[in-house]
């Protein structure tokens, strides 16, 4: 496990899906302030008022700064894998073998809680109209842990969790997979003319732990804790955050799954 300070790296979250439905409104996720419910949608061309820090965009390398993690004070990145013990073997038994099942990757944010969006990101309740159920009672329990989910070309709805990984295509039958979220982590921002800039990006990432801690002085914070189970991948930029080649955008296929 390694810890950053916030004011050393910055965190960009997007969903996984750079599709923009019928309509041309790009597929991303936000708290509908126009109601006052605080109810997570999928930007259909509602009249939300999605602003940096409360919102999380779709993958593309210009919104993705809309999906600026604000205030943050600290950052743990956890990268391992989960073996399976192989072995003793007969004739053999002081041999042991290892065999990786998969890569387990882990973020957990800390930041200075001025808002319910991780909150509401995490226990919901969504919006029933943009929600993969529609109006079910798991619309008011859950939140947006998953990502998106389409339901057909050009619907996108927020996901519950419950479909098989492979099964979650960008436009619903796409050779992409657009389960979960991505967290670009810029460790060295681009400087042209040096070769030290890297940006570490963990894929198809879920939400899964959220803690509000309030400290003596007043001060609350709030942990976002991602895991992911697909490869991360050190990115070398080659553009400034905003422009393209910045981070590393393209989809994950399913058949690297």
């Amino acid at each position: 496990m390694t810890y950053f300070l916030g004011r050393d790296v910055e965190v960009y979250l997007t969903t996984e899906s750079a599709t923009a439905p019928s309509g041309g409104n790009a597929c991303s996720i936000v708290v509908d302030t126009v109601s006052g419910a605080k109810l997570l949608r999928s930007d259909d061309g509602g009249s939300e008022d999605p602003v940096s820090g409360s919102m999380i965009p779709q993958m593309a390398f210009a919104a993705a700064v809309s999906g600026s993690v604000l205030d943050l004070t600290g950052i743990d990145l956890s990268i391992g894998v989960s073996d399976e013990d192989v072995g003793p073997f007969l004739g053999a038994p002081q041999i042991m073998q290892k065999v990786e099942l998969r890569k387990e990757t882990v973020v957990t944010l800390t930041r200075k809680k001025d808002d319910n969006f991780f909150d509401v990101l995490f226990n919901g309740p969504v919006e029933t109209g943009s929600f993969v159920q529609g109006n079910t009672a798991d619309a008011k329990r859950m939140g947006a842990r998953y990502g998106l989910d389409f339901t057909a070309a050009d619907t996108c709805k927020i996901g519950d969790g419950q479909s098989y990984m492979k099964d979650v295509g960008d436009l619903n039958a796409s050779t992409n997979c657009c389960y979960g979220y991505r967290l670009h982590i810029v460790l060295k921002p681009f400087v042209s003319g040096v070769e030290t800039e890297e940006v570490f990006v963990v894929k198809n990432a879920v939400m899964t732990g959220h803690t509000v801690t309030l400290n003596a002085d007043g001060v609350s914070e709030e942990s976002i804790e991602f895991t992911s189970s697909v490869a991360p991948e050190p990115f070398v930029p080659t553009a400034a955050v905003g422009s393209d080649g910045w981070s590393d955008f393209t989809p994950t296929a399913m058949s690297e799954l």
